[in-house]
C-alpha cells in the first residue's frame, strides 16, 4: 500500500536489498477496509525458470516482472473516472488529473515520424501502465537499492538497465509524436506515459521539505528526468513545471549523485561543455583517481603499454575542464552509453519546446550539438599526459602519489598551483590529442531520433519556446491573374 522507496513490502524477503519491510506486505491482510484514498500495488516476481534469470548477478533470484495498481478512493471521480489519469502510487495525497487538465495542443504531430497500429498503441499503454521507476531513484540521503534499482524494473516489459529504459521510452514517445495516428487513438497510450512520469514526480517531491535524488553516474539513471518533464510540459497547471524548472539550478551531483543524469554529466568546461561525472569541485582523492585511471589504462599520448580503456573508473570528468572524460580514454565507455538518451532528450525538447523551458539547461543542447558535429573534445589541452617512465604497477596516484617517481613533477596536479595540472613539456600536446574530433556512436539511441535528427534539431540556437519564430503581425495577400 502506497509503497515508499525506503520501506516497501513488494517481492519477497529472499533478498531485501535494504528496503524490504515485512509489515508493508499486505498479502495476508486482505480483504481490508480503508478510510482514505490508497494505492494497492502488486508486483509479479520474475519466474526465472520460465523467463530467464534477472538481469545481473546482484539481482538474480529476486526481481519484478510486472506491476498492477488499484487505487481505492473515498468517492468516484468525475465521469466515474473515464477521463481520469491513475493517481500517483506512493503518496498519501492522491492527485486526480483528468484529460481536461492536459494541454493536448502542445503534443507534436509530425508527418516525418512513424506512428504505429492499434496493437502497437496498446503495447505502449500496457508497457507504461504496468511499469514504475519510483523504486529506482535515490533516497533522501542518496541511498540506492538493488544495483541502480534494477530489481524493481518491470523486466517483462522494459530492460532492467536505465539506459535501456530510456531508449524504449523515447522510441514510444516518437511514435506518439507522429501524425499517423489520431489524438483519440493515442490517448490511452499517452495517459500511461504521463502517469509514469507523474509517479516519478511524486516520488521525488513527496510534499515534505526534502526531495529524493534523480541519481547519476555511469548509465543507471538515464531516462528518469525526461518522463517527469514530459508530464509537466503537458499539464495546464504550471505547478509541476515550476518545480522541475529549478532542477538545473541545483546540480549538486557529486556528493549524493543528485542528478538528473542527463544534466549532471554535462559540465561547464573551459571551452564549452564537456562530459563526465562530478559537477561539483573534486577532492584531492577524486583528482588522484582520475590520474590513476589515466595511467593504468595506458591510452594517453606517449604511453608505452597496451591501451585498455576498461581499467579503473570510467565515468569521471576532466578535473581541469579542458577535455571530455573518462580519464581512461575520452569518448569511451559511459560517454557513448549516455549519448543516445541525451540526444533523444534534446530531440524531445526541440519537438516540445515547453520541455526545453522546464529543463532550462542550454549546455546540454550545446554538448549534443558539438559531439554530433565535431566529435570528441580532446584538443586545446594544456595538461601534460602521464609520464611514460612512471611505473604502472608501482605508482598509486589515487593515494596521493605513493610509489610514484614523476607524479606531481612531470604530470598530474601542479603542487605549486592548486586546482591546475602540470602543463605540457617540450613536444607534448595534451593528454589524448589523437582522440580529438573522433566520432562517437551513441549507445541506446532512438532510431527515429537518429534518422530524423537534422530535421528535428533545425537551425535555431536553442529550443526555448521564446526562441521560436513568431508569426507576422500582418499578412499581405496579393491577387494574381
Amino acid at each position: 500500500m502506497n509503497p515508499q522507496l525506503e520501506a516497501m513490502g513488494l517481492l519477497d524477503s529472499s533478498d531485501t536489498y535494504g528496503n524490504y519491510v515485512a509489515s508493508e506486505n499486505i498479502r495476508g491482510k486482505l480483504p481490508a477496509t480503508y478510510s482514505k484514498a490508497v494505492s494497492l500495488v502488486a508486483a509479479t516476481e520474475r519466474n526465472e525458470s520460465a523467463h530467464g534469470e534477472c538481469g545481473t548477478k546482484q539481482i538474480v533470484g529476486n526481481c519484478a516482472d510486472v506491476y498492477n495498481v488499484v487505487t481505492v478512493l473515498t468517492a468516484p471521480p468525475k465521469n466515474n473516472g473515464a477521463y481520469t489519469l491513475r493517481p500517483n502510487i506512493d503518496d498519501d495525497v492522491k492527485d486526480l488529473i483528468t484529460f481536461d487538465d492536459i494541454d493536448f495542443s502542445r503534443l507534436p504531430s509530425k508527418s516525418y515520424l512513424q506512428g504505429t497500429d492499434a496493437d502497437g498503441l496498446e503495447a505502449i499503454r500496457q508497457r507504461w501502465s504496468h511499469s514504475t521507476e519510483v523504486l529506482s531513484v535515490r533516497g533522501y540521503d542518496g541511498s540506492l537499492y538493488s544495483e541502480g534499482g534494477r530489481a524493481f524494473r518491470a523486466s517483462l516489459l522494459v530492460p532492467d538497465y536505465g539506459g535501456g529504459v530510456a531508449k524504449v521510452w523515447h522510441d514510444d514517445l516518437m511514435k506518439l509524436f507522429s501524425s499517423d495516428n489520431t489524438l483519440e487513438e493515442k490517448k490511452p497510450a499517452l495517459a500511461a506515459m504521463l502517469v509514469y512520469g507523474k509517479d516519478l514526480f511524486h516520488a521525488m517531491y513527496d510534499g515534505s521539505t526534502r526531495t529524493r535524488n534523480w541519481g547519476s553516474g555511469a548509465g543507471q539513471s538515464l531516462g528518469k528526468f525526461p518522463t517527469a518533464v514530459f508530464f509537466a510540459a503537458m499539464m495546464k497547471d504550471t505547478f509541476y513545471a515550476d518545480v522541475l524548472s529549478k532542477t538545473s539550478t541545483t546540480l549538486l551531483g557529486y556528493d549524493d549523485l543528485r542528478g538528473p543524469h542527463e544534466l549532471d554529466q554535462v559540465n561547464i568546461g573551459k571551452n564549452g561543455p564537456i562530459w563526465g561525472d562530478y559537477p561539483d569541485d573534486m577532492s584531492e582523492t577524486d583528482i588522484g583517481a582520475y590520474w590513476a585511471s589515466a595511467l593504468k589504462s595506458q591510452c594517453f599520448d606517449g604511453a608505452t603499454g597496451s591501451c585498455n580503456p576498461n581499467v579503473g573508473k570510467k565515468t569521471s570528468r576532466d578535473p581541469y575542464g579542458y577535455i571530455d572524460g573518462p580519464p581512461n580514454n575520452p569518448g569511451t565507455s559511459y560517454m557513448s552509453v549516455s549519448l543516445g538518451p541525451m540526444r533523444s532528450m534534446v530531440a524531445t525538447m526541440f519537438l516540445l519546446p515547453k520541455m526545453c523551458d522546464i529543463v532550462n539547461y542550454q549546455p546540454l543542447v550545446e554538448y549534443v550539438d558539438r559531439v554530433h558535429k565535431d566529435g570528441i573534445k580532446a584538443s586545446d589541452d594544456p595538461c601534460a599526459p602521464p609520464d611514460p617512465r612512471e611505473s604502472v604497477s608501482g605508482c598509486d596516484a589515487y593515494r596521493g602519489g605513493d610509489g610514484c617517481r614523476y607524479y606531481g613533477v612531470t604530470w598530474g596536479p601542479d603542487p605549486s598551483n592548486p586546482g591546475m595540472c602540470i602543463t605540457n613539456g617540450a613536444g607534448q600536446n595534451g593528454r589524448f590529442p589523437d582522440r580529438d574530433g573522433d566520432r562517437l556512436n551513441p549507445g541506446y539511441p532512438s532510431s527515429q531520433v537518429e534518422d530524423n535528427w537534422e530535421r528535428i534539431r533545425g537551425s535555431q540556437p536553442t529550443c526555448l519556446s521564446a526562441n521560436l519564430p513568431m508569426p507576422p503581425n500582418t499578412i499581405n495577400v496579393q491577387q494574381t491573374n
